[in-house]
This record gives structure tokens, C-alpha cells and sequence, in this order.
């Protein structure tokens, strides 16, 4: 079956009030390390997830989990710095605050094998990678003419290029960052510019030094940072 998610964010909030509550009697004896993730996971609206990835689930076989709280729990999963899909399942199933905040039943997590069918109808390619397996030796720059001379960089020419051939360009739909971007973009991007959060003329190009990331440089800024999606790939969302 298709995801199906009428009551949205709202129905989200609604089903965390009354599962943490049920958990939690006294919430208020909770760190507030832990109240920290419990607001900002409140306020993060990710409801288009569904509409979005409508398309990348068949109209047969049993009813999917919801494609918003899957991503919404691999985000609070990185937020808590746990990078292994295993690990952070076996805390999901232990913790009833993970399962609850993410957007699941405390008695009915989502398993290894689910997290991974979910990401890889998020990447769109066969390949975990887009980087070349083949490795190519790298031309040497040139040295400094004189003793002490610091090596010329002649990298201010490509980088003055590189924003605006990124403007002119756009993903094609068979793009396998496609999917990951529009994500990004609807539910990060656009709703923090709308904010006011972000001015888009003061948005910097960055680039992590591999060849991927140089070659996917992202617009960062304090409010939308990057994390990696479990695929070999150097993709990801923060808020």
C-alpha cells in the first residue's frame, strides 16, 4: 500500500503527547539534554516526506511505515551521534523516548532491513557510490620559483565558475541525489529562507575534500548542515 499520513505534522504531535505521556508520568524529572531533542523533534515539520516519496512505494503488499518518521528517526539517530543502523534499532526497542520521538509505537519498531529499504528508495541508483573506483594519479602543482616560496593555488578561477554553473543547473529526476535534494530543499531550505533564517545571497559553497564532496559542494549555513546518509555517500540533512 501507498503511505498514507492525512493528519500530517499535527497527527504527529498529537500520538507523541499521549504515547510520552503514558511513558513518561513525571516528563519534567527528564534531563534537559533530553528536552532539547524533545522541542526541536516537536517543531520539525517533515509531513511532505510522505507526499513526496508517494511515488516510490507500490499500491500492494502491506502498509508501509510512514517515510516521514523513518527519516525522522534516522535524523534523531545522527543528532545522538549513532552512526550503525543495528545499534540504534536495538536502542529504539530498549528506549520508548526514541521509538515515541521518532514517531513509533514504543511496542513496534522498525528493524534493520526496514531502515535500509527506506534509504534505498531515497538514493536512486544501484551503486552505494558515485565516486570512480578507479583511482588516477594526481598532477603535481607546481613548486615555489624561489627557497621558502609558498606553492602557487590556482584554485580562485574554478571556484569564482562554480556557483553559477550550480545555479543554471538542475537535477534531472533520474538523478540519484535527486530525491535527497527536493527533501532537502522543501523541508529545510525553503522553510528557513521563508523564516527569514537564511539570506540566500550570503550562502557560501563548501566542500569536505573528497572528490564527492568537492564535487557536490553544498550551500551551508548555522541553521541547514549536512549528515551522512548510511549509503557510501557523502549526502545528508541537518537542521
Amino acid at each position: 500500500m501507498l503511505p498514507c499520513n492525512p493528519g500530517g505534522h499535527s497527527a504527529y504531535q498529537d500520538t507523541f503527547v499521549s504515547d510520552f505521556l503514558k511513558a513518561y508520568p513525571n516528563p519534567f524529572g527528564l534531563p534537559k539534554s533530553t528536552w532539547d531533542y524533545i522541542v526541536q523533534f516537536w517543531y520539525l515539520d517533515l509531513s511532505q516526506t510522505d507526499s513526496i516519496m508517494r511515488d516510490c512505494y507500490s499500491v500492494f503488499g502491506p502498509p508501509p511505515r510512514l517515510p516521514s518518521c523513518m527519516l525522522r528517526s534516522y535524523l534523531l539517530a545522527l543528532k545522538l551521534k549513532v552512526t550503525s543502523i543495528t545499534v540504534w534499532c536495538r536502542m529504539l526497542r530498549e528506549a520508548p523516548l526514541y521509538a515515541i520521538l521518532s514517531g513509533f509505537p514504543a511496542n513496534d519498531t522498525p528493524g534493520v532491513g526496514t531502515f535500509y529499504d527506506f534509504f534505498s528508495r531515497i538514493w536512486k541508483s544501484s551503486s552505494d557510490s558515485l565516486s570512480p573506483k578507479d583511482r588516477f594519479p594526481k598532477m603535481k602543482p607546481p613548486k615555489g620559483k624561489k627557497k621558502g616560496e609558498k606553492t602557487h593555488c590556482d584554485s580562485s578561477s574554478t571556484a569564482s565558475r562554480l556557483l553559477p554553473l550550480l545555479e543554471r543547473w538542475h537535477l534531472k529526476p533520474e538523478n540519484p541525489f535527486f530525491l535527497v535534494f527536493r527533501l532537502y530543499q522543501q523541508q529545510f531550505l525553503n522553510p528557513s529562507t521563508h523564516k527569514g533564517l537564511i539570506d540566500p545571497r550570503h550562502l557560501a559553497l563548501a566542500g569536505d575534500g573528497t572528490p564527492t564532496g568537492n564535487a557536490i559542494s553544498s550551500a551551508t549555513t548555522s541553521t541547514c548542515m549536512w549528515l551522512p546518509i548510511p549509503s557510501a555517500t557523502s549526502l545528508c540533512f541537518r537542521f
